[in-house]
């Protein structure tokens, strides 16, 4: 299966270079590999047992996150002269013009969960950033790959100014950019970042406007009060149809009753107005979609990962829905170059 889908990796990136996309594909390198598969088997003895990669209790999640993936020991990277970190990172940058680092804080540091234990029970644990830096440099120059790092949740103080210092890009959510209550302005946004609405972890736009990972938390059972999230949500959602107007995506003459097609047109149009070298657009959005592909935290619980487009790839960007979405970011970001200084 690996080798089949190595083959598709590289006839479907030729096909891009070839009809001109200049990036290509954006891949993902996650933050760990499955306890029972070939990766974790074949590297069995640099990895630790009885723990596991997670994240600390925050607002998002109370008990924590616990991922169930076998945390790399940091000793053991340099023993190969960190030739299997190396060899990981090109792998996944084989067939793409962009790599985003999942949870690129893991460069510097890991949430190490004991097994049987929550969140609550973790610690942080100290890793080699320097030299995972420097191999990933090295691995993007000789790729020709852009390093976008997923900066989000608990970031360390001056990480982000070390990613900029190795040019990896940071990376920008709009749902998460945010003082207090309030949304930061577009104008805010650093240059070398990436920009986006929201992401995999979070509902689709017109989910998270009308509440839908509210009532799907409640029903799994893991939200304290529904009640008072829905209460929550309804003044966050006043304060981003604040930001848009500020901003200038959204008129004020329709911020009184917006309708949700038009909220997420203007979002989108607002991450385009960024300075943010790149912008991405998710095709849950595209698709008018309400359900997360994921939600952290569940496994059984949810069809995680298994969420399927309510609409055929093939006619996925040719819908009213996206084309809105989709004109309002180009027209955007072609104005926004045209008035940019050379």
């Amino acid at each position: 299966m690996q080798f089949l889908a190595e083959q598709q990796f590289a006839a479907a990136a030729a096909k891009a270079n070839s009809s001109g996309l200049e990036l290509g594909f954006f891949r993902d390198l996650a933050v760990g590999a499955a306890p029972d598969g070939a990766e974790s088997w074949a590297n069995a003895e640099n990895l630790a047992h009885g723990a596991w990669i997670g994240a600390p209790p925050d607002p998002f999640s109370r008990d924590g996150q616990n991922w169930h993936l076998p945390p790399p020991i940091p000793e053991r990277f340099a023993r190969d002269g960190f030739k299997f970190f190396a060899a990981l990172v090109k792998a996944n940058m084989r067939h793409a013009g962009a790599l985003r680092i999942d949870h690129a804080m893991g460069l510097r540091r890991l949430f190490w969960i004991p097994d049987g234990g929550t969140g609550s029970d973790g610690a942080y644990v100290a890793y080699p950033f320097e030299d995972l830096v420097g191999q990933i440099a090295l691995e993007s120059t000789r790729a020709r790959c852009i390093v976008v790092g997923e900066d989000l949740g608990t970031v360390p103080e001056g990480f982000r100014a070390a990613m900029n210092e190795a040019d990896m890009l940071s990376y920008r959510v709009l749902l998460l950019e945010r003082a207090g209550r309030e949304f930061r302005p577009a104008s805010s946004y650093p240059a070398r970042s990436v920009a986006c609405v929201t992401t995999h972890d979070l509902p689709p736009m017109a989910g998270w406007l009308e509440g839908t990972d509210i009532r799907e938390r409640a029903r799994l059972g893991i939200l304290p009060s529904a009640d008072d999230a829905a209460i929550e949500r309804d003044a966050e959602r006043a304060a981003l149809i604040d930001a848009l107007v500020s901003d200038g995506a959204l008129p004020a003459s329709e911020a009184a009753e917006p309708s949700v097609s038009d909220l997420v047109a203007a979002a989108h149009e607002f991450i385009a107005a960024t300075p943010s070298d790149l912008v991405l657009v998710q095709a849950e959005d595209l698709a008018g979609m309400r359900v997360g592909v994921n939600l952290p935290g569940t496994d059984t619980e949810r069809p995680n990962w298994r969420v399927r487009l309510p609409v055929p790839v093939e006619t996925l960007l040719s819908t009213p829905e996206a084309q809105r979405i989709l004109e309002t970011v180009r027209a955007k970001r072609s104005s926004d170059a045209r008035s940019s200084p050379s």
